[in-house]
């Protein structure tokens, strides 16, 4: 049994903040008291939370004292002021923002959590990397990877509730014969592909993709690791699917492949006459991998297809970590 922890929530209001909250009630802790935080205060708000109704507090004046566990979502981003704030108080905090503190996921690196206590922060992967990591690490040790190849068809939903809605209206818009208007994305988002996730960076990847490209490299070990990614903006709500090529450093078989990654949690590895795709993806736990199929020419590639639900999957990371976090290392 845990002991009961108090837990604030930056940004509770979100999509990811939102999914945070239900990975949090489906979770072994024991909430005692939630405190949803948010820098745009809306007077009057409140978030809901095992039936309970809590209002949404000033992060700038909150006091960090009065939790254990500070939760920071994906996509949310955090003043530097009130971070070290929080971690000066004793909070822990989980944050699936940029961060530079060590990368932990649950089943790959587990043992860094030492260290990230005594700094009072963990990051946990933001973007379509903590989808992969699980499954290449047990890759990683056996066969070794040399490079990888990602294209990512993202889910507007990477982008927040705005971006959701936005969606909805073009598509109802253009199915009724209406003008279409793009306020959130640089060009319209329905029935299109947009091959830009995040910001432009100088070099012309996006932040996206260079967060894949870090986020990949932290939780392998591995500053040699080659990685390339096109982030797309694809015209659906929820769920993410990913086409993954890698270059191995020794031939690795499709079957040999699938029993490699099917021992990481929450990876199905689906038969090759079912396909994964985000119709059954989206809002489900599990990662689902399919089209399993080594290079007939070049032994050591191998490519693959995966559709999960990111937002969920990096909500349940964040939880999972906090797991460990209560069983293990703190105290409430």
């Amino acid at each position: 049994m845990f002991q009961t922890c108090d837990i604030a929530v930056l940004d509770a209001a979100s999509l990811a903040g939102e999914n945070l909250l239900r990975s949090l009630e489906e979770s072994v802790i024991e909430t005692g008291v939630l405190y949803p935080l948010s820098a745009e205060l809306e007077e009057g708000a409140v978030i809901e939370f095992q039936a309970t109704e809590f209002d949404v507090l000033n992060v700038e004046t909150f006091n960090f004292a009065d939790a254990t566990l500070f939760f920071v979502p994906a996509g949310s981003k955090i003043d530097a002021e009130i971070l070290n704030r929080a971690r000066d108080a004793g909070c822990m905090v989980i944050n699936g923002g940029k961060s530079d503190a060590s990368l932990v996921l649950p089943g790959l690196n587990e043992e860094l959590l030492g260290d990230a206590v005594e700094l009072r922060e963990v990051a946990i992967p933001s973007s379509a990397a903590g989808l992969l990591l699980k499954l290449l690490k047990p890759v990683q040790e056996s066969a070794g990877i040399d490079s990888v190849n990602i294209v990512a068809s993202m889910s507007v939903s990477s982008a927040g509730q705005k971006a959701v809605e936005e969606l909805r209206k073009q598509t109802i818009d253009l199915l009724s014969g209406k003008p279409v208007s793009s306020d959130f994305f640089p060009q319209r988002a329905a029935f299109n592909l947009i091959p830009q996730v995040g910001s432009l960076e100088v070099n012309g990847s996006t932040d996206t993709e260079a967060a894949i490209a870090e986020e990949l490299m932290a939780g392998l070990g591995s500053e040699d690791l080659r990685v390339s990614a096109t982030c797309v903006t694809a015209p659906v709500f929820f769920g993410d699917s990913l086409a993954v090529h890698l270059d191995l450093d020794k031939p690795v078989e499709a079957a040999a492949f699938s029993r490699m990654i099917i021992t990481a949690d929450k990876v199905e590895v689906l038969p090759p006459e079912e396909l994964p795709t985000i119709e059954t993806a989206a809002g489900a736990d599990q990662i689902q991998v399919g089209r399993i199929r080594q290079n007939p020419h070049h032994a050591d590639q191998l490519s693959f297809w995966l559709a999960a639900d990111g937002v969920r999957s990096n909500a349940n990371n964040a939880v999972a970590v906090a797991e460990i976090l209560l069983k293990d290392f703190l105290k409430c």
